[in-house]
């Protein structure tokens, strides 16, 4: 299923930014695209070094409780990679004409990409659900940042609903996505056999070829050839009917989305970082302990850290929890 794979749902939206303001918006300000280039500029990004965990500022997702990854950036041009390719001959004779035009968009597109939880499966139910958290942790972020697109108006955007809306209309399907959970081959992903498919491809050929032999036999009072002619057409039919249920076949198969991996939701994954972190403590501060003082250390472990329940976990957005 496009946009959804292992339990993720992977968000792309390209959302056109505004050539100038609407008449009685511009209030002192510089052009959308420099206004939204300095808002995402000023917005705090994840706790990933040191000196970002000094400034005691984090990304407003980190508030989310199924954001894997999200990231804002501004598209305002096409990569170019040189003139076309001439044809030698024509080039050689001085009768090719190399291409200079360039292909450029008409405004610049701000890309929101972002891949978090999709429990259910249901496209339209997790971009929802996620999408409405989204703006009850942090509208005030949203709106600075959409507001400089095209059709985020003051007063035209105010709800959740209004929100999910405005992104499903943006939003692209994404088709190869990055799926990174899976430690080992999923044990529970459909197969194809070959005898299935045999038999299947044997079958739908079967049926298309005498189709279509009926189709131009003299069977059919339409039927333009002769009962061995007919025989071209069938064979023709029966090859692609019997390639067309393997193609079909495949398409579907892998179409359907990777099962989701065990403990792969955001609040498992930050319930493993943090028994990772501090088991390791653990461990350093219980070198060369004797067995009784190590039994009732770890058992203090497992009463502080309560590895079965979701609390206490590391901290969303941070590296060094």
């Amino acid at each position: 299923m496009p946009s959804i794979d292992g339990g993720y749902y992977f968000l792309t939206v390209l959302v056109p930014v505004r050539r100038a303001w609407n008449a009685g918006e511009e209030d002192g300000r510089a052009a959308p695209i420099i206004e939204l280039r300095k808002t995402l500029a000023q917005l705090p990004t994840a706790m990933q070094t040191p000196g970002a965990h000094e400034s005691g500022e984090i990304s407003a997702f980190s508030r989310s409780t199924r954001t894997h990854f999200a990231r804002f950036s501004v598209i305002d041009r096409l990569g170019y990679n040189g003139y076309e390719a001439a044809d030698p001959v024509l080039d050689t004779l001085g009768l090719a004409t190399p291409s200079v035009a360039r292909t450029e968009l008409e405004s610049p597109y701000l890309l929101f990409a972002a891949e978090f939880d999709a429990p259910s499966g249901s496209r339209n139910y997790d971009l929802a659900v996620y999408l409405r958290e989204l703006w009850e942790v942090m509208e005030d972020d949203l709106v600075k940042v959409f507001s400089n697109c095209v059709a985020f108006d003051k007063g035209s955007v105010t709800t959740a609903a209004e929100f999910i809306e405005y992104i499903k209309r943006c939003e692209l399907e994404t088709t190869m996505p990055f799926n990174f959970y899976w430690a080992e081959p999923p044990t529970s992903l459909p197969t194809l056999t070959l005898k299935g498919l045999a038999i299947g491809a044997g079958l739908t050929g079967l049926a298309m070829g005498a189709l279509f032999w009926w189709l131009f036999s003299p069977y059919n009072p339409i039927g333009p050839l002769g009962y061995w002619w007919a025989l071209i057409p069938g064979a023709i039919a029966a090859i692609g009917g019997a390639i067309g249920f393997v193609a079909m076949r495949f398409k579907k198969y892998g179409d359907r989305a990777f099962p989701t991996p065990p403990d792969g939701d955001l609040i498992s994954v930050l319930k493993g970082l943090h028994l990772q972190n501090t088991f390791g403590q653990f461990v350093i501060d219980n070198q060369g302990a004797g067995e009784a003082d190590l039994h009732k250390a770890f058992g203090e472990y497992l009463d502080k850290n309560e590895p079965q329940k979701p609390e206490p976990r590391h901290p969303a957005g941070e590296v060094f929890g």
